[in-house]
Formats: C-alpha cells, structure tokens, sequence
C-alpha cells in the first residue's frame, strides 16, 4: 500500500490477480497530486509480482474516480507549477497504459476528468449500470490533458469526443457502451462477480503472448519499438508455454501456462 493523510492508492493480490484501489472516499476517489506520484510505484509493485492482470477500481461503490482534486488546484496548478503536475498526472496514465500485463478498470459511479483519464489508461472498462462519464474541464476552466485527449478520441472517435469534450455532458452506462467508452455494462452487485471472472478467464491464458500482444498495441501508438516487437514475437516461439499450447491442442485439453 502507498498512501498519505489524504487518499492513497492502495495493491492487494488474489492469485494472479492483482488489485489496484484508487482511495480517497472524502473526496469520491478524486486524484490528487500524491496519488498521481504513486501511481508508477503501485503498477511496479504489481507487476513485479506474480500477476497476470490488473484490476483497477475506485474504493467503494459511489465513485471510480470523480476527478482530481479540485482543492489542489489554486496551488499546485498555478500557472508556474502546472507543468509539474501534468507530468505527474501523465506519468500515472503511461505506467497503466504501458503496464506489460492487460489492466481492466471496474467502474461503480461517477467516472469524470482525471478518473475518466485513468480508466481511458486501461486496457478493458467494465461499469455498473449505476456508473456515469464527463469530462468537465469546461466548466472549470482548465484543459483536459492532451494525452488523455487522444486517447478519448482513439477510443470512441473524434465525433463522440467532441460530444463529450465540447458539451461537458454527462452521459450513463448504456450510452457509455453504445459509444464504444466501455466494454460491458453490469448490474450494480454483479459487477466485481463479472470482472473477477473476465480477470480469471485472462490469467489461464499466455502470459508471454499477452506481452507481445500489448508491445505490439503500444508500437501502433509509438510507445514501442519494432525491435522491441519482434523480441516478445521470438520469446513467444522460444517459450515452453508455446509448447505446452501445441500440445494441449493435439491432446484436447486445456493449456497449462506457467510464463516461461
């Protein structure tokens, strides 16, 4: 656990799957400049474990992440510290985005600016049927970050971007869905039920596979090298996991992958 008097972010682990909570309940998750610090060290500390993927969520069931802390902001985003905290808020997005394992964002409630910035960060978004998005900048007199910007609009196009960028709407889960923001939608109380679910489902599969898959991902988006590519393809071929797949195949089994 990483925290301070005023929101933490929280690991924990259940077998393969690790567990990241965005915690500051006083303030319905909203992250502030500490948070954004630690980021990088929980994502390392997770996938220095023994885990296959992680789920990232909000501390209780009210809100994923409403924003950043507004309270912070006649401080530290000043216009002479601002840089500081930008580079702070997109180092937390890259070390979710570029995490060498798949991440899912388990979404209950309000998912707004910076939160919304964070579940954009992951690789797969779940919500609740009860869970909301905007992304509100606009009526605070701020700019939405430029790399969570691009990757709103990588994710759901340029036109329902704009909807959401340029009207600071807030819009519901079946609409979230219907755009393509989010990959499945839940009852409130299923919602961790079908996450865990979808986490175990990844967890049996390669883990060496993943990778190159995710390293592939990131050089369409410039953050790999075609190098870099072509060594998680070779390790793939190189693995005992890729024979242990082969013959699962012709023995009509179920593989046993291990990461090696």
């Amino acid at each position: 656990m990483t925290e301070n008097p005023n929101g933490y972010i929280h690991t924990d682990q259940t077998g393969h799957i690790g567990w990241l909570t965005i915690s500051n309940p006083d303030n319905r998750n909203a992250m502030n400049f500490s948070m954004y610090q630690m980021m990088p060290a929980a994502i390392k500390e997770l996938t220095d474990a023994d885990v296959r993927v992680i789920v990232v969520r909000g501390q209780g069931e009210e809100a994923f992440g409403a924003g950043s802390d507004i309270s912070e902001f006649s401080n530290l985003r000043r216009r002479e510290n601002a840089g500081a905290y930008d580079i702070a808020e997109l180092d937390a997005h890259k070390a979710i985005e570029n995490a060498p394992i798949p991440t899912i964002a388990m979404i209950h409630g309000a998912c707004r600016g910076g939160g919304l910035a964070i579940a954009l960060a992951c690789d797969l978004r779940f919500a609740s049927e009860k869970a909301n998005f905007a992304v509100p900048p606009a009526k605070l007199g701020i700019a939405f970050p430029h790399a969570a910007l691009e990757s709103l609009t990588e994710v759901i196009g340029p036109a329902h971007a704009k909807h959401l960028v340029l009207t600071a709407t807030t819009i519901n889960s079946s609409e979230a869905y219907r755009i393509g923001l989010i990959h499945g939608v839940s009852e409130k109380s299923q919602l961790k039920e079908a996450v865990h679910s979808l986490a175990t489902q990844i967890c049996k599969l390669a883990p060496k596979t993943l990778l190159a898959a995710k390293t592939s991902f990131a050089y369409l988006g410039g953050e790999a090298t075609a190098d870099e590519v072509k060594a998680a393809t070779d390790d793939c071929y190189e693995s005992s996991d890729y024979l242990e797949g082969i013959a699962a195949f012709m023995e009509k089994r179920s593989p046993n992958f291990d990461g090696t």
